[in-house]
């Protein structure tokens, strides 16, 4: 059961249909800035509250992090969403790490670390990966 007034600031909300349990739309904002009842809702409709998970430690690198569909509760008014890790495909990995290694490089070089011959070394490889990725070359 809903209670009344929602707070809107802090909250998202699914709507359902409530004979099959479907959700039409998900992840919006309670649609009355008071917080109050809606009125004029079909029948057969039904807002339920968002709940997630605590969001895990991942590696933005390898991994990639997505909401899973969520379980419907529809005695509680719920619609209860838990976190999935996936691994990211190989070229994505291999761009991530690239784009580390420039941004460690371009830090180095910021703060003038490592003999002239090391940062021009850096330059090159910093410049390189930002060609590439401006001309999309190899």
């Amino acid at each position: 059961m809903i209670t009344y007034p929602v707070n809107v600031a802090n909250t998202r909300w699914s709507v359902v249909r409530t004979s099959d349990s479907a959700i039409l739309k998900h992840n919006i904002k309670w649609p009355r800035k008071d917080g109050g009842q809606v009125v004029g809702l079909t029948d057969g409709l039904d807002f339920l509250l968002e709940v997630r998970g605590t969001k895990p430690a991942y590696d933005l690198i390898t991994e990639h992090l997505s909401l899973d569909t969520g379980v419907v509760d529809l005695a509680a008014n719920t619609h209860t969403h838990e976190w999935i890790i996936a691994p990211l495909p190989q070229p994505e990995i291999d761009a991530n790490t690239e784009l580390e290694q420039a941004k460690g490089f371009y830090s180095d070089l910021k703060n003038h670390v490592g003999t002239q011959g090391e940062r021009l070394n850096r330059t090159e490889t910093v410049l390189a990966y930002l060609l590439k990725r401006l001309f999309d070359a190899s």
